[in-house]
């Protein structure tokens, strides 16, 4: 909300704080031009999202986790230091560099974590790196209130703060290990690789999984090196990428973005005090946390085709209720102003609960494992440009369309949930074998699909 504010201060003059929750909607040009700054941190991810597979092959995942470590200190630092500079362009320039850092870490960090869990615990883990997502954003919520960072000279240290989990990160990361697939396969080191499933599995009984490991090295050597062009020419795989796409893009077209990122300025909107809408963001942010932590036992559960489709289903019928409640309560129904904000509350819970994770899982489990990260890539390029374009559209046409902006959302969850309950098969519980065996419609089609 300040970073917001400090923008307009250097673009235009001076507008309090009461009038900043309105100026945007006053002002179409100035209203363009946040959203076109405020999607660089997009764009940085979309750009590093093309890059992040070489860095991974060429540096390992531990080092690629350096790389960008280092990008993301140097853009928090040039952000915080936009302020002392008097420069709109370093906040626009420091947000590029960690979008940069962000678009590779989000693919980086699930691939790692896949690579370093035995398929039992799989699914619940995947969920792992949205649990500390969401940690991240109570922390920066809390300390952004009035009576802590949220001030006009203080939301500069509140940015710095980011950099206290990757400086941990650095720290920690040395006696982490290597991935044992990794190890096996690129380094070809496999008493490092052995090592490694020993500290990770906490036995030394790692014969079999290390053996499956080296069979799946010797069927890959044989093949030809791979690439996310290449990959398309397999219609089972294209068929598998084409559901990890549409599962992202319904994920980031859902809504959540403009909801998420722009709900305290939601809550000001229905008639809410600035503190009502702080405190209102930071209950949003933990129902995040705990319906993640749920969605983690639900994602084993339930399965992921399940989770996924209830979880459409339901962000499209609160999202709905939401449009209703705000135009009755411009109307003057006061109390739909509170229906609004339940809305809000219970579309990121049922949200947390299946598609904020399991589109993330679904790359390890619909394609091979040479394929992986190939997948995992596509993941990643699929969810920035979502983010871009979410994050540009939604200030532009929120001026002209008010609250029918998220009719548009409505309709792209329509879409993708209808393609996911067509296509996706379950993969809980599956291997690789089984789950494509599905998908070549060797199952008895539909109906084997459905029931996973």
């Amino acid at each position: 909300m300040f970073v917001k504010m400090y923008f307009i201060k250097t673009r235009c003059k001076h507008y309090s704080e009461e009038e900043e929750t309105n100026i945007l909607g006053d002002n179409p040009e100035l209203n363009t031009f946040w959203a076109i700054s405020s999607s660089f941190l997009n764009v940085g991810g979309l750009i590093s999202s093309f890059a992040c597979t070489a860095i991974a092959n060429k540096f390992g995942l531990k080092g690629a986790f350096y790389i960008l470590a280092a990008l993301y200190i140097t853009g928090t630092l040039t952000v915080c230091l936009a302020p002392l500079a008097g420069l709109f362009e370093m906040l626009v320039v420091g947000r590029t560099i960690i979008g940069l850092s962000l678009g590779s870490m989000c693919i980086i960090a699930p691939l790692y974590t896949a690579e370093l869990t035995p398929p039992s615990v799989r699914g619940a883990l995947g969920t792992l790196p949205i649990v500390t997502y969401v940690l991240g954003f109570i922390v920066a919520t809390s300390a952004g209130f009035p009576m802590a960072l949220g001030t006009e000279t203080g939301w500069p240290i509140l940015v710095g703060l980011g950099l206290i989990p990757i400086v941990l990160l650095c720290v920690l990361l040395p006696f982490c290990p290597d991935s044992p697939r990794r190890l096996l396969i690129k380094k070809q080191n496999k008493a490092a690789a052995e090592k490694a499933l020993r500290w990770l599995r906490k036995t030394s009984n790692v014969h079999d999984e290390l053996a499956a490991m080296q069979e799946d090295f010797a069927a890959e050597s044989g093949r030809p090196r791979v690439s996310l062009r290449s990959v398309f020419n397999d219609p089972i795989l294209r068929s598998g990428l084409t559901m990890v796409a549409v599962a992202m893009l319904a994920q980031q077209f859902s809504g959540y973005s403009a909801l998420s990122f722009y709900s305290t300025s939601i809550f000001s909107s229905i008639g809410m005090s600035r503190m009502d809408a702080n405190v209102t963001t930071l209950g949003l942010w933990v129902t995040y946390l705990i319906f993640s932590l749920i969605s983690m036992v639900l994602v084993e559960k339930s399965g992921r085709r399940t989770l996924l489709l209830w979880s459409h289903v339901l962000m499209m019928a609160t999202m709905t209720a939401l449009v209703i409640f705000m135009t009755l309560s411009k109307q003057g129904v006061t109390w739909t102003k509170y229906g609004s904000a339940a809305c809000v509350v219970m579309y990121i819970a049922v949200f947390a609960a299946g598609s904020a994770s399991v589109p993330w899982i679904l790359p390890s489990e619909l394609v091979t494992a040479e394929f992986r990260a190939s997948a995992m890539q596509l993941a990643g390029l699929m969810s920035w440009s979502g983010a871009l374009i979410v994050t540009f559209i939604f200030p532009v046409l929120v001026t002209s369309l008010h609250e029918y902006v998220f009719l548009v959302f409505i309709g792209c969850g329509v879409v993708g949930t209808g393609y996911i309950f067509m296509k996706l098969p379950e993969t809980k519980g599956k291997t690789i074998e089984e789950i494509q065996a599905v998908m070549r419609g060797n199952r008895g089609g539909r109906r084997s699909v459905a029931r996973g």
